[in-house]
């Protein structure tokens, strides 16, 4: 899903992103729920971005510098 996220480019809601898994996988029930849910554990991981305009929640890719930061600093601390 965060693949999704960083190949589309800009910010996406939950329920944009669950239109675009549902052509992708036509064979597959995607509920909005579950993509929403999915969302925000990626936004808890730090894999992904969530922003607020007025009520509507979107969420965008985490870039791959900020991801690889977090990665290190994770790993200096385990030393």
């Amino acid at each position: 899903m965060s693949n999704d996220l960083a190949q589309h480019g800009e910010p996406r809601s939950a329920a944009e992103v669950t239109a675009a898994l549902s052509k992708a996988l036509p064979e597959r029930e995607i509920k909005p729920t579950v993509v929403r849910g999915t969302l925000e554990s990626l936004v808890a991981k730090g894999q992904a971005h969530r922003t607020k305009q007025k009520k509507s929640v979107f969420y965008s890719a985490a870039t791959t510098d900020a991801a690889a930061d977090a990665g290190e600093s994770g790993e200096a601390r385990a030393s």
